[in-house]
């Protein structure tokens, strides 16, 4: 089985290394790490762990963009998307990116 692309690896450190420290603040964290769920695509990840993240982005982007009344996007799927979770949601989420990325350092451990 193929591990996980070194690109993941390296985004997901950077990304649970910003989520650290002040869960109080973990909402506005996670907005401003927003293009972490763009960048980082499935197919960077080893068979195993693409359903996974494909989980993760499809709940991150359920709301889908925001946009005003004459049909501009105002805010990407992710960052609206967010708005919308509960506290509790939020830190669920943290826990699934740090869940996945604990798996991907051990494919390269």
């Amino acid at each position: 089985m193929k591990k996980s692309n070194i690109f993941a690896f390296i985004e997901l450190t950077k990304l649970v290394d910003e989520l650290k420290g002040d869960q109080s603040k973990i909402r506005q964290k996670l907005k401003s790490q927003s293009a972490y769920f763009n960048i980082i695509e499935p197919r960077y990840f080893s068979e195993g762990l693409i359903g996974e993240w494909e989980s993760i982005l499809s709940m991150i982007k359920q709301k889908g963009a925001k946009v005003n009344e004459e049909g501009r996007v105002v805010s990407n799927a992710v960052s609206n998307t967010i708005d919308h979770l509960s506290d509790n949601e939020c830190q669920s989420l943290v826990a699934r990116v740090h869940s996945i990325y604990d798996s991907v350092r051990k494919e390269f451990q």
